[in-house]
C-alpha cells in the first residue's frame, strides 16, 4: 500500500485548498502541514472572507477542497457550507468541529458535508479525508471528460446522419427525373419494335438504378408510408418481380426461374411496398453475387403451415451471416452497391416477424428463405392468409 504522504502529494498537485478557521494558530499549523501537497492554500477567518475566497477560487476553474470549522466565532460554518453546496453541490467540503453534538453532525450531513473531523485534528484522519476527496475530484473530472466526449461524439454522429439524410434527399431528387426519362424512352423504343443487346443493357442498368432509387425513397419516407395492408396474391406478386429482374439477369448471363410449390397459393394481407423491397433486394443481391453463367431459382410455397419465399443461387460463400444485414456492410468491394438492400430487408423482417434462414455452402450454393411466421391459414381450404398485428405469437 502506498504511503499516504506520497499519495496525497500526487493527488494534491495542481489543486488548491481553502482553510476557514477563526483560530490563527490552527490556520498556521494546517498551512505548515499541508503546504507541500497543494498548489496554493487560501485562508479565511470570517464568513465574508470565506465567501470572497470561495468565489475567487471557483472562477479560477482549478479544483479545490474546503476545510471549514463549524464554529467561526459568532458566525456559523454550517451557513457557509449551505451556501457553498447550494452554489455547487459537487464542491468537496471537510467540516471540522470541537464538539460531538449530534445535532451539529446531522445538520452538517443534511447540507452535504463530505467528511467530518473532530478537534484536535488527527493527521492520519485529515490525510485520509483529503485523499478520499481528491480521488473523488479526479474521478468526477474523468467522468465529466468522458461525458463531454460522448456528447461531442453524439453530436458528430447526429450531424453525419443529418448529412446522410440530406444526401439521400438530394440524390432522390436528382435521380428521379432523368430515370423517368430513360425508362419512358426505352418503352417508346420497344413500341417501335427495337430489340437489341444495347437496349437490353440500358434497360437493365436503368432498373438497377431504379431499385437503388426505391431503396433510398423507402429509407427517407418509411415513417410516412401508410401501414395499410392489402390483399396480395403472393405467387402473382413474386412472378411480376421476377419478370422485372429478368432483363438484369439476362444481361449478366443469368437465368431467373420461379417455382410455385403448391397450386392455388393463398393470398396474404401485407404492405405492398415492404413486400416489394424485401423481394427486390433479395433478387438484386442474388444477381450481384452469382457466378456467370448461372441460374437463380425462386420458390414460393407453404411449408409446415407457413408461407415462405426462397431465392437460391451459386456464388461466393457468405462469410458472416449476421453482418450482411448491417447497414453499409459489404463482404466484397468488387460488386458495387451501398450495403443498404439487406439492411432494409432485415428491418422489414423484424417489423413483420418474418424468420430468415440462410444457407451458404460450396456444394449447394446460397439460399435466402423468408418464413412469414405471423401468417396463418384461416381454414385449410381458405385462399387467404391474414397477418396478425404485432402480438408476436404464432397460431
Amino acid at each position: 500500500m502506498e504511503n499516504p504522504v506520497i499519495t496525497l502529494k500526487k493527488l494534491g498537485k495542481s489543486k488548491n485548498l481553502l482553510i476557514i478557521e477563526d483560530d490563527a494558530s490552527i490556520i498556521e499549523s494546517l498551512e505548515r502541514l499541508l503546504s507541500h501537497f497543494f498548489e496554493t492554500i487560501y485562508t479565511a477567518s470570517t464568513l465574508d472572507e470565506a465567501l470572497t475566497s470561495y468565489r475567487s477560487l471557483q472562477a479560477s476553474m482549478i479544483p479545490f477542497i474546503i476545510i471549514s470549522d463549524i464554529h467561526l466565532g459568532k458566525e456559523s460554518g454550517i451557513d457557509l457550507i449551505r451556501q457553498v453546496k447550494q452554489t455547487d453541490p459537487h464542491q468537496k467540503v471537510i467540516a471540522v468541529s470541537g464538539t460531538e453534538e449530534r445535532e451539529i453532525f446531522i445538520e452538517s450531513i443534511r447540507y452535504g458535508v463530505d467528511r467530518f473531523i473532530l478537534k484536535p485534528i488527527d493527521q492520519s484522519d485529515l490525510f485520509n479525508a483529503l485523499i478520499t476527496l481528491l480521488q473523488r475530484i479526479d474521478y468526477d473530472r474523468e467522468l465529466e471528460a468522458s461525458r463531454k466526449l460522448l456528447e461531442d461524439s453524439k453530436e458528430y454522429a447526429l450531424k453525419l446522419l443529418d448529412d446522410q439524410d440530406q444526401f439521400l434527399k438530394n440524390a432522390i431528387h436528382e435521380i428521379h427525373t432523368p430515370l423517368a426519362v430513360i425508362i419512358a424512352n426505352i418503352d417508346l423504343l420497344r413500341m417501335d419494335g427495337i430489340d437489341n443487346e444495347y437496349l437490353n443493357a440500358i434497360e437493365a442498368g436503368s432498373r438497377i438504378i431504379q431499385n437503388s432509387y426505391e431503396d433510398m425513397t423507402y429509407l427517407m419516407k418509411r415513417d410516412r408510408f401508410s401501414e395499410q395492408n392489402s390483399l396480395i396474391n403472393m405467387a402473382e406478386f413474386i412472378h411480376e418481380r421476377v419478370r422485372y429482374f429478368t432483363c438484369i439477369a439476362e444481361v449478366n448471363e443469368l437465368k431467373l426461374s420461379l417455382r410455385v410449390g403448391q397450386p392455388h397459393l393463398p393470398s396474404i394481407h401485407f404492405n405492398e411496398l415492404k413486400l416489394s423491397r424485401l423481394i427486390d433486394n433479395t433478387l438484386s443481391n442474388a444477381i450481384k453475387y452469382s457466378y456467370r453463367p448461372g441460374d437463380i431459382n425462386v420458390t414460393v410455397g407453404i411449408r409446415k403451415g407457413y408461407l415462405f419465399f426462397e431465392v437460391h443461387n451459386h456464388g461466393p460463400l457468405i462469410q458472416d451471416k449476421k453482418k450482411i444485414f448491417h447497414r453499409f456492410y459489404r463482404e466484397s468491394d468488387h460488386k458495387g452497391g451501398y450495403g443498404l438492400g439487406l439492411s432494409i430487408v432485415a428491418q422489414i423482417c423484424e417489423e413483420e416477424n418474418i424468420e430468415i434462414e440462410i444457407s451458404s455452402t460450396a456444394s449447394r450454393g446460397t439460399s435466402f428463405r423468408y418464413i412469414f411466421k405471423n401468417a396463418t391459414l384461416l381454414q385449410h381450404n381458405s385462399s387467404t392468409i391474414v397477418l396478425h398485428q404485432s402480438d408476436g405469437e404464432n397460431e
